[in-house]
């Protein structure tokens, strides 16, 4: 039979490295699920921000649809009404949100003259995130 001084010894030595290595990764495993706590907070406010962002070209399209559904009357006077794009544009510019660097937003007018009547009326959002 062997001797088991030997043993004891390599089984010390493992248990002592084990111990090491159990003290590390338990602070590695501890770090890792702060940093995937703070990506799972992420996700969560990007699909937030994604259902806001659908809220708000929601709600352009409605205002772009109310806009776009208005009657002129058939008396206006044309040269008034091409005007008409340029006022919605300020007024939105004036009385919009203020989007700062995450995005624009531009109203897209289409009037026919012509036949008195709004073609096309929407709010564009552009987003730059």
């Amino acid at each position: 039979m062997g001797d088991t001084a030997d043993f004891d010894q390599i089984t010390k030595t493992v248990s002592k490295l084990v111990d090491d290595w159990g003290k590390a990764i338990q602070k590695i495993a501890k770090d890792l699920k702060d940093v995937q706590d703070e990506i799972d907070k992420m996700d969560a406010l990007k699909k937030q921000r994604a259902s806001l962002t659908k809220d708000a070209d929601q709600v352009s399209k409605d205002l772009g649809d109310k806009i776009a559904n208005l009657k002129i009357p058939p008396k206006a006077d044309p040269q008034q009404m091409i005007k008409l794009p340029d006022f919605i544009t300020k007024i939105v510019d004036k009385n919009g949100v203020k989007l700062g660097d995450y995005g624009s937003l531009k109203p897209d007018i289409d009037l026919d003259i012509k036949k008195m009547q709004i073609k096309k009326a929407a709010i564009v959002w552009t987003w730059t995130f």
